[in-house]
């Protein structure tokens, strides 16, 4: 007889386990269960939940006294004979198995197991289950036509904002506003990068954030606080249209395009968009790219207007008392976001982005009327305001950087032994041991690759961990659980390439 435990939810969603002629097998988190689940994310599972056990008159599933119960296609029970076909599941919201019972290909086998981790198609689609291979990539059969329609809008974005700016500014000015505020740029990147260092964002994505950043946003804003600019000076006067733009106008629509582009990222990017961190980092990539170019304008009408002196000054007030002003309100969007993608609680998903968005707008609208202010106050209310709230602001990213190492390490734990080694546990856990392993490899290109996309693919297995414990906790589903064999397989198929 083979019997075959196709496994639906929790750490092993997607595995396969086949035993030839088994007489006992037992299923928990236990380290010596047959069918081990992952010792801290799948919570709902017991230490030793059920046995599979071969009797003369067939298979029975037997609970041992588990916590939450073991239930046959629904219906609790202590003891139940099983067929092929039935359902096991194991607690009411807990993981699922699919029981097949089949005659064995080999007669008189001794008995044996084997794990696969691709459940067929036909199988979850029949149960109505969740399956894996519909949250696989889609087939990129119009890659090309996608990347080309992107090309041709960051091109046409590009011209518009060239443009807009060579209008306002002429050759000269461009040239000189333009050198000065692209020449830091990579170094305010570097912090974020830093600061993404357990879980890197795809290049691309980073690459797509500044761009939006850049040409979107400073777009989209710069026509509409113009039209803004314009009426309510118009209504009101000079001094208190400027006013009125920049308390009202360019603080709702800036915040608005940058938040879309951290928006976009968070429904359209879910597999790299895993914390509050990520939505920080790709805020302030977003935000970055904006204040760079609309630098180029304030660099380049301080130059025109008042010559070099003007230049260093506001370089002075832009590029060093404030380089992340912008990245610190379109962060609150990101916070937003990210506690978005990391709860199951669905009135917080519509909510806190809302809230994130309307915190930024508030931090640009007090930055703007800071900084309307003239002499010696202003520079109090910097002390005093604008520095314990980026201090603040560093201390949280502190904090959620230290989280990510402490979630690494708790939810690889349990795989020591099983898929990696305490050695490889110390590297994946430790910025500083990242560093060096990959250092170690540097002269050798293939090992180098594989050992960063070891890494990479250890780092998401543990979020994937972490995203389907929180989804358990709440009675959810989360789309981290089909990635969960696909990083089990692609960290063993490294393994024998990274070298310890």
């Amino acid at each position: 007889m083979l019997l075959i435990l196709t496994i639906q939810g929790g750490s092993l969603h997607g595995a396969q386990f086949r035993f030839e002629a088994p007489k006992r097998l037992t299923v928990g988190r236990g380290a010596d269960c047959d069918v081990r689940f992952h010792p801290t994310a799948d919570r709902i599972v017991s230490t030793l939940h059920a046995v599979f056990q071969q009797e003369a008159d067939g298979l029975y599933v037997i609970d041992q006294n588990s916590r939450n119960g073991t239930f046959v296609n629904g219906v609790r029970v202590q003891r139940a004979r099983l067929q092929s076909g039935d359902v096991v599941r194991l607690g009411p919201q807990g993981p699922q198995i699919w029981i097949q019972v089949k005659e064995s290909p080999m007669p008189g086998a001794e008995a044996s197991s084997e794990m696969t981790r691709a459940a067929p198609r036909q199988t979850w689609t029949n149960l109505g289950m969740y399956d894996p291979d519909r949250e696989k990539a889609p087939a990129r059969e119009g890659q090309w036509f996608s990347i080309g329609c992107l090309i041709l809008a960051g091109s046409l974005l590009t011209f518009i904002a060239m443009s807009l700016i060579l209008v306002e500014l002429g050759f000269v000015g461009t040239l000189v506003g333009g050198f000065v505020a692209f020449f830091p740029a990579p170094f305010y990147l570097m912090l974020f990068l830093w600061l993404d260092r357990y879980d890197p964002e795809p290049v691309g994505a980073l690459v797509g954030a500044f761009s939006w950043g850049a040409l979107v946003a400073v777009v989209v804003s710069l026509i509409v606080n113009s039209l803004f600019g314009a009426v309510s000076t118009a209504l009101a006067g000079p001094a208190a249209g400027e006013l009125l733009m920049a308390v009202v106008s360019a603080p709702l629509i800036e915040e608005s395009t940058k938040g879309l582009g951290v928006l976009a990222f968070w429904l359209f990017l879910k597999r790299e968009f895993d914390s509050i961190l990520d939505g920080i980092v790709y805020a302030g990539f977003i935000a970055l790219g904006f204040a760079t170019v609309e630098n180029v304008l304030y660099y380049g009408r301080s130059f025109l207007q008042e010559g070099l002196g003007a230049l260093v000054a506001a370089v002075f007030l832009r590029g060093v008392l404030s380089p992340f002003s912008h990245a610190l309100f379109t962060a609150m969007t990101g916070i937003g976001c990210g506690i978005a993608r990391e709860t199951h609680r669905p009135i917080l998903r519509i909510v806190m982005p809302v809230v994130g968005w309307a915190g930024a707008s508030f931090l640009h609208a007090l930055w703007n009327l800071i900084a309307s202010l003239a002499g010696a106050f202003f520079f109090v209310l910097y002390l005093v305001v604008w520095v314990p709230l980026f201090l603040a602001f560093l201390g949280g990213i502190v904090y959620l950087v230290a989280r990510e190492g402490r979630i690494i390490r708790r939810l690889l734990t349990p795989e020591v032994g099983r898929l990696i080694s305490e050695a490889e546990l110390r590297v994946a856990g430790s910025f500083w041991g990242r560093i060096r392993w990959l250092l170690a490899a540097l002269g050798k290109p293939q090992k180098f690759r594989a050992r960063r996309r070891f890494l990479r693919s250890l780092t998401k297995l543990a979020f994937c961990y972490w995203h389907v414990e929180r989804a358990q906790a709440a009675g959810a589903q989360t789309m981290s659980l089909p990635r969960i064999p696909q990083l089990y397989e692609e960290i063993r198929r490294l393994r024998d390439q990274v070298g310890i």
